[in-house]
């Protein structure tokens, strides 16, 4: 299967069943799979999927041995001969070895880079950038292979309750009015102190001016949206028409989005999880019912509303302080209500400090943090953040996974003081 799909473009049976295994797994059970095992969770599944199409082949074989008969002649071949074990040894060995290489090389790199080399991966250990590079922009995906679009047949319907219907090649919408816009995107599966978070500089078409031109229905209570992998995700139209800032997007840093980034074009909605906005899109309908959204018909939160989160990234969890000083530094994001404050805990949360923050990108971008900390004696310390939103409003301080609405909690590392 692996090798037709690598040279007639089929689906290998392992992703056609990756939605239907997902559709009868409790909500809460994948949000804690989610939760512990991060990228890892798509390879177990990818892998648990092959295992167990192997293993039910190989009953399926054992079944049709059994009741056909073959069973009684199982030390013959069809000529009434003694059979050549040694050939049939050799064979089954030979094919197994093939599908095992094939495997090997079509899956193990991919899983091992998705599990070991993570694009966000690259960044740990070190101060926050303002803005995150492109190669080390996370990336999350249901899909075990991302499309690849071709941009000449790549068409964006516009249609629905709509006077003017549109249909926009590549060019055709790169030639409406744009707009750039620096935006932090965070997973709505971020744990706590992760880095499934990253802030770009967008650029693409207002939502809410494309769906004027095309003249939606003032009726109309919601927006569809429909990508090429089968995504599928809605928002009030309301919504739409007060958020100028929802854009079509098709440009990341002021160039074309990558593969992995949903090119050639994804919906991004500044202040929601990035859940929202799909990538690979290809029709946008206005309508007066809600088609609800993938993630929504596996139980998560269908607003996903950015929680107020802050991460301690330098120094990392484990380190030596020295005793005459050192700098923690950090981000805070809590989505379009911005950050107002960030403040630190030495002593268990007994005592908070002010950390320096720095101005943001933008309305919509995480606020990078500092502060100089003069421990008074030597030993071992937790350091504690917490940040507050743009209205003094303290982050969440209960700890709980994401599912289904985002992780909360208090991000916090041990250090060691000493001289």
């Amino acid at each position: 299967m692996y090798i037709a799909a690598a040279l007639f473009g089929f689906q290998p049976l392992p992703q056609a069943l990756q939605q239907p295994l997902l559709n009868v797994m409790p909500g809460p059970v994948f949000g804690f799979l989610i939760d512990t095992l991060q990228h890892a969770g798509k390879v177990l599944e990818e892998f648990g999927i092959i295992v167990g199409l192997v293993v039910l082949a190989g009953l399926a074989g054992v079944a049709w041995v059994r009741f056909s008969g073959r069973g009684a002649d199982a030390g013959a071949d069809d000529a009434g001969e003694p059979a050549d074990t040694g050939r049939r040894r050799f064979l089954t060995l030979g094919v197994g070895g093939v599908s095992l290489a094939v495997l090997g090389v079509r899956l193990i790199p991919g899983w091992a880079q998705a599990i070991l080399h993570p694009a966000e991966a690259g960044l740990a250990g070190a101060q926050t950038s303002e803005l995150t590079p492109v190669g080390h922009f996370y990336v999350v995906s249901k899909n075990f292979v991302d499309p690849a679009i071709d941009e000449a047949s790549w068409r964006l319907r516009v249609d629905g309750r709509v006077s003017t219907p549109m249909t926009l090649d590549y060019a055709a919408l790169k030639r409406l009015p744009p707009t750039t816009e620096v935006v932090t995107l965070e997973c709505i599966s971020n744990d706590v102190g992760g880095n499934l978070i990253s802030t770009g500089s967008f650029t693409g078409v207002s939502l809410r001016e494309l769906l004027r031109m095309a003249g939606a229905a003032a009726g109309a209570t919601a927006v569809n949206f429909s990508a090429n992998d089968g995504y599928t995700e809605t928002l009030p139209l309301a919504v739409v028409n007060a958020s100028p800032e929802i854009l079509v997007a098709y440009e990341l840093d002021g160039a074309p989005l990558g593969g992995t980034h949903g090119f050639p074009a994804r919906i991004l909605i500044p202040g929601r999880y990035g859940m929202k906005g799909p990538k690979w899109l290809e029709r946008i309908s206005v309508s007066d019912t809600a088609v609800g959204g993938y993630w929504e018909g596996e139980g998560w939160d269908m607003n996903a509303v950015v929680r107020t989160t802050s991460r301690i990234d330098v120094p990392t969890n484990g380190s030596f302080v020295r005793l005459s000083g050192a700098e923690i530094a950090g981000v805070a994001f809590a989505g379009k209500r911005g950050i107002s404050a960030v403040e630190l805990s030495f002593d268990g949360g007994r005592s908070w400090s002010n950390a320096d923050l720095q101005a943001p990108l933008s309305p919509f971008t995480w606020t990078l943090w500092r502060k100089l900390w003069n421990p008074t004696s030597e030993g071992s310390y937790t350091v504690v953040v917490r940040a507050r939103d743009g209205a003094g409003a303290v982050q969440a301080s209960s700890t709980s996974g994401s599912f289904p609405a985002g992780s909360s909690g208090y991000h916090s590392i041990q250090v060691t003081v000493g001289r």
